[in-house]
């Protein structure tokens, strides 16, 4: 259990936690997952009936995709199995809140599939989901809302949409040809020539302009679609500034 004060109100919720080092989260090894055995041992620490914690170990290894694991020691599990016991034991108390660090870091793409359909899951049960990753596009797929931290300092935090529509909405051209006219670059295009086709990113308030450079250049252009911005995008964004002001004072 854990006591949240929110403006000034307490609450106190069940709270589960799964942090990224699963070996020395998972102690002691030698148990084996045989009828959930170390499930019923963190069951039990997390204050689950007696009565019931076999049942619900049994149910939680089922969930994770563990069933079949019998007779196995957690220190013979890759990675990923160790990070699909400890989601389990997570949740087996059936918390209300839950933080997972990095919980799809080292799976292969079926368990990050999994994964992320057990946090969708939970989400449909009304529970609270924080979690850590690296991988952007994961945290736009599944949160409703997003905090960007970088060196430990705060830089945004709020609805996807809300974020990605500060980004300024920017249009790709593409063009036949390797001859990427001069003035793109004074437009803030990023332009990239693969084979015998050529393409820009610039901001969608440039397109005019950008089309008028082809022209006069005398270009086939093939195509002219709007970017849809990306969590990616922004965290680039809010960054860039940083990073050039570092590599000033460098």
């Amino acid at each position: 259990m854990a006591a949240i004060e929110i403006q000034g109100l307490e609450k106190t919720y069940s709270v589960g936690f799964w942090r990224k080092k699963p070996k020395l989260a998972l102690r002691p090894l030698n148990l084996k997952v045989e009828d959930g055995e170390i499930l019923e041992y963190y069951g039990r620490l997390s204050g689950v009936d007696s009565k019931t914690v076999s049942r619900k170990a049994s149910e939680m290894l089922e969930r994770v995709g563990l069933k079949d694991s019998a007779n196995v020691q957690l220190r013979k599990f890759s990675k990923g199995m160790l990070q699909r016991v400890g989601i389990a034991q997570a949740i087996l108390h059936g918390p209300r809140v839950v933080f997972f660090d990095e919980p799809m870091s080292g799976l292969d793409p079926m368990g990050r599939r999994e994964v992320r359909d057990l946090m969708v899951e939970l989400k449909r049960e009304g529970k609270t989901v924080f979690f850590s990753t690296h991988i952007l596009s994961d945290a736009e797929a599944l949160c409703d809302r997003v905090a960007i931290v970088h060196k430990g300092e705060l830089q945004g935090v709020g609805a996807v949409a809300e974020l990605t529509s500060s980004v300024g909405s920017r249009v790709e051209l593409i063009w036949r040809g390797t001859i990427v006219p001069a003035a793109l670059q004074g437009l803030g295009a990023e332009c990239h020539v693969t084979g015998d086709t050529a393409r820009a990113l610039i901001p969608e308030s440039s397109q005019d302009a950008a089309l008028d450079a082809l022209r006069r250049e005398r270009l086939h252009l093939v195509s002219v679609m709007p970017v849809r911005t990306s969590l990616e995008d922004y965290f680039v964004q809010k960054l860039r500034p940083a990073q050039t002001m570092a590599g000033s004072r460098a």
